[in-house]
């Protein structure tokens, strides 16, 4: 009974010791003073033809006082491929998060989102994009020879 009791205890403990890291890392994070500033946070591409491939450089400063860190960028479409800076992002220095979109398969309006996460004092910034796709020529219904 002893040993039960023992154990109970020892994982009531650890439970509590490993909150207690969790909010100590979210502090840490919170207390950074680095902040991500895009020159413009949306793009337009216009009219392309099905199938292109475009690209775009979302230019960011980090207009804060401490490094910043960008720890993921997401994409809401698999159409869109997505690259984050590597290491830090001094005070006062400038990167880009570089987009790409294949239009393959997506006639029409879209309107596109892409997710940044960091260590900034605004920790989630979402970027944006649209393309009007008009269908490729001769994509048309096979005839029967």
């Amino acid at each position: 009974m002893k040993y039960i009791a023992s154990l109970f205890l020892g994982v009531v403990l650890f439970s509590c010791n490993n909150t207690a890291t969790q909010e100590s890392s979210t502090e840490a994070a919170s207390l950074s003073n680095a902040k991500i500033s895009f020159e413009t946070p949306s793009h337009d591409f216009g009219t392309i033809t099905e199938g292109d491939q475009v690209s775009h450089a979302f230019k960011f400063t980090n207009t804060g006082t401490d490094p910043l860190q960008i720890t993921a960028v997401n994409v809401s479409c698999g159409c869109t491929v997505a690259s984050k800076p590597i290491g830090m992002v001094g005070v006062g220095q400038s990167d880009e998060i570089v987009i790409n979109f294949n239009s393959t398969g997506k006639p029409g309006v879209n309107k596109k989102t892409v997710s940044v996460l960091s260590n900034a004092q605004n920790p989630s910034e979402i970027l944006s994009f649209t393309a009007t796709v008009n269908k490729a020529e001769g994509d048309t219904e096979p005839e029967n020879l």
